[in-house]
């Protein structure tokens, strides 16, 4: 019975690596861009990413926005905080006072620790206010410069205009003429071979 389960799985198995062998040889070549395939030559240029960020007065506006949001956070913060750091600051000046008595030192201890985690929770609200206002304005910025630079590239006759600097970006602007990544996504996956693993997982979870 053993030897029968055996030769069974033998034949499966290389039933199975037959049918992958022969999708990896069946593999079609993806379709380029009608740019890529007529052999046009591509316009690029580049510019410098941190010259940019800079000089360029929307990115200046949007981060003198944030400076002063977080100035206005700050004194916010203080004016809201100024009286529970006064009461603080009378409930130590008591408790290390000669008139008072143990369980009024324990009741200003524990209040302290009122006065401290409300003050914690003032600061965290309003820095997590304030990541959520750069989030924004970062959004903001990209979405603005992505704009431009392609507006910029049309009306200069450019099809690829590279970012040169510390800001990150590799590519500030791609014609679709030039633009491989479904070509790329077809590609990689007609080369694609699932696992035995992979197709039992999809198997498992599939409802």
């Amino acid at each position: 019975m053993n030897e029968k389960i055996t030769v069974v799985a033998v034949v499966l198995l290389a039933l199975w690596s037959g049918f992958l062998t022969y999708q990896v040889v069946d593999t079609s070549n993806a379709e380029l861009p009608e740019g890529i395939r007529d052999g046009k030559s591509a316009v690029v240029a580049f510019v410098h990413g941190d010259s940019i960020q800079a000089n360029y007065q929307f990115i200046a506006d949007r981060e003198k926005s944030m400076f002063i949001a977080v100035q206005q956070a700050q004194m916010s913060m203080e004016r809201k905080g100024r009286p529970l750091q006064e009461e603080a600051q009378e409930l130590i000046n008591y408790a290390n006072g000669p008139s008072a008595a143990q369980d009024e030192v324990l009741m200003a201890q524990n209040r302290l620790v009122e006065i401290e985690n409300a003050l914690t929770q003032m600061q965290n609200q309003q820095q997590s206010e304030l990541i959520q206002m750069e989030a924004v304005i970062q959004e903001e910025i990209a979405v603005n410069l992505t704009a431009e630079v392609a507006v910029f590239a049309e009306e200069s006759g450019l099809d690829v205009v590279l970012n040169w600097g510390r800001s990150g970006e590799g590519v500030l602007f791609g014609g679709q003429a030039f633009d491989v990544t479904s070509a790329l996504i077809q590609f990689m996956n007609d080369r694609y071979v699932p696992t035995l693993d992979s197709e039992a997982t999809e198997k498992d979870t599939t409802p």
